[in-house]
Formats: structure tokens, C-alpha cells, sequence
């Protein structure tokens, strides 16, 4: 939910910027876009809320629910999203609702801050670990600058997720050449969340 409002901020900016300029067109479309995301975080507040009366994540469905997440990142943003995601089938049933976590909030942070033009979402099991990838194509950042942000809590809850899971967290960025987030866990044991 704060990511949506802080996109729509940034639109609203936008639209401020583009109405002193006296760019009346590019305003509107920019007004219509924020009005779409406004609609898109308010469904998305009401599935926050169905999820917490509904079933839980399962092996069975991950699969569905992670491909129901990338079709909401591509209708939102327009960025085509190329994924591979077979071996969730085999994912333990207390990781699942995590793992769904973990692809969206990296699906996210493409959205809000990447430019990216196309993204990738793999999903490998290897040696009894589970890595989960989320790639894009877009700006890229400094990654000494844009981890340690204030107000700003994607990242810092990936590692917490990757930690609490008993897994490795990495991010790779530079900037002009795209970010990678890359998650490694143990796939093959039964996890015990806190």
C-alpha cells in the first residue's frame, strides 16, 4: 500500500510539473495513468485484506499465484515479464507464501524505480537449494547509495525474508546496466518460521 501511494506521489509531481509548463496533454495522460495505479492500489489493499481470511499459499497453487502477481506487474506497468517457474512445484509448503512475497516485492521494486524495458523471473531447483531470480533491463543504481535509503524497506525486507528462511540474499546492480536480485534457499527441508 505505501508503495502505490509513493508511486502516486510521483505522478501527482509529475502532473504538477507538466501543468506549470503548460503541457495540458502530457498531464492528463500522466492523471489517467495515477488513476489506473490509485484502482490498482486499491484492489490491491482489498486482496491484502482477502488474504488474510482466505486459504494459505500451498505447493499446489504457488505456481498460479506467482504467475497471477506477474500478470498484475505486466497489465500495471506495461514491462513484458519472461519467466521460468517449474520447479515451484516442489517448493515446501511452509516456504510458499514467502517465495510469493519475495517475487513480488522484487516485481515492485522494478516497477517503482528500475526503467526497465523487460524483466526476468526464474525460479531453480538445484543441490537442494530453491533460487529465486528477479532481473531487469533498466537503469540500474549504485548499490552503496540506494540500500541504505531512509524510508525505504523492499531491500531490508528481502534480506530479513532470505535470513529468517535460512537462505543468502544478493543484489547486483550497476548503474546504465539493470539490477538482479537473487535469493538462494534451502529447498529441500522443512523450514521453521518463527
Amino acid at each position: 500500500m505505501a508503495q502505490g501511494l509513493a508511486g502516486l506521489i510521483l505522478q501527482l509531481e509529475a502532473v504538477k510539473s507538466h501543468l506549470v509548463d503548460q503541457h495540458h496533454e502530457r498531464a492528463l495522460e500522466i492523471v489517467t495513468q495515477a488513476m489506473g495505479r490509485a484502482r490498482a492500489a486499491l484492489a490491491g489493499a482489498r486482496d491484502a485484506i482477502d488474504d488474510l481470511r482466505t486459504e494459505t499459499i500451498t505447493s499446489a497453487n504457488l505456481q498460479q499465484s506467482v504467475e497471477a502477481e506477474i500478470d498484475h506487474f505486466t497489465t500495471a506497468t506495461g514491462i513484458p515479464c519472461t519467466s521460468h517457474l517449474a520447479s515451484l512445484s516442489m517448493v515446501p509448503a511452509p516456504l510458499c507464501e514467502d517465495i510469493l512475497r519475495i517475487i513480488a516485492e522484487g516485481l515492485t521494486n522494478v516497477a517503482r524505480h528500475a526503467q526497465a524495458h523487460q524483466v526476468w523471473v526464474e525460479v531453480e531447483s538445484k543441490d537442494g537449494f530453491l533460487t529465486i531470480e528477479v532481473r531487469d533491463n533498466g537503469c540500474g543504481f549504485d548499490t552503496t547509495i540506494g540500500a541504505q535509503q531512509i524510508g525505504h524497506y523492499g531491500l531490508l525486507g528481502l534480506r530479513e525474508r532470505a535470513r529468517l528462511l535460512g537462505g543468502q540474499f544478493a543484489l547486483t546492480s550497476t548503474p546504465g546496466d539493470g539490477t538482479t536480485l537473487h535469493l538462494s534457499l534451502p529447498g529441500n527441508k522443512r523450514v521453521e518460521i518463527p
